[in-house]
């Protein structure tokens, strides 16, 4: 999967600074961190619910007893990721967890998101979420939204957007739906910037 990794971590990167402490919330497998950790010299901490048998070992691993909860002090992290995590909650946990990670972020949430326009876009994106999350029983509710709908979501938790960008990657799904990248600023760092 190393081009994927290239892919995600080559488009993540430019949100990211050196020394970066980084939250990676539903990290799965960390091997996202781990690209981001050698390129961009961050320091990833992992958080999941489930400990992948082929996680990056190497990386602080926080194991998650709540969906909606990860252990650490408000503002922990100078970056809180979600990289594909959201869609794996119903739709109506999608805002806890949205909410707990603007709790722990210093400066900026980078969500990264499956955003099929249409409904071919969406059929493809059901059957290669159920092919990539098989092995390791990872839900899959489908709980797709679109752009719009991410940025609403976004709004009622007081996130400022600072980025937004909508592609279609390559790998490992060949280009058939969508990916947005949100680059996202809690109130906090907003207070912060002014004081």
């Amino acid at each position: 999967m190393f081009l994927r990794e290239n892919e995600i971590g080559r488009r993540l990167a430019p949100h990211l600074r050196p020394g970066d402490r980084l939250l990676d919330y539903g990290a799965g497998t960390g091997r996202i961190s781990r690209w981001l950790a050698k390129r961009v010299s961050v320091h990833p901490t992992m958080a999941d619910l489930v400990e992948y048998g082929n996680r990056c070992r190497e990386l602080p691993f926080l194991k998650m007893e709540d969906p909606f909860h990860v252990p650490a002090p408000d503002a922990a992290f100078d970056v809180v990721m979600l990289l594909f995590a959201l869609h794996h909650n119903p739709y109506e946990s999608q805002s806890k967890v949205v909410g707990e990670a603007a709790r722990l972020a210093g400066r900026s949430i980078v969500v990264l998101e499956d955003t099929p326009r249409t409904r071919a876009e969406w059929v493809m994106n059901v059957a290669w979420d159920k092919v990539l999350n098989l092995r390791h029983g990872v839900p899959t509710p489908f709980s797709f939204r679109t752009v719009h709908e991410w940025q609403a979501m976004f709004l009622e938790h007081g996130l400022r957007e600072a980025g937004v960008e909508t592609y279609r990657p390559r790998w490992p799904t060949l280009m058939t739906y969508h990916h947005t990248l949100f680059v996202l600023e809690p109130e906090s760092a907003r207070d912060f910037e002014s004081a």
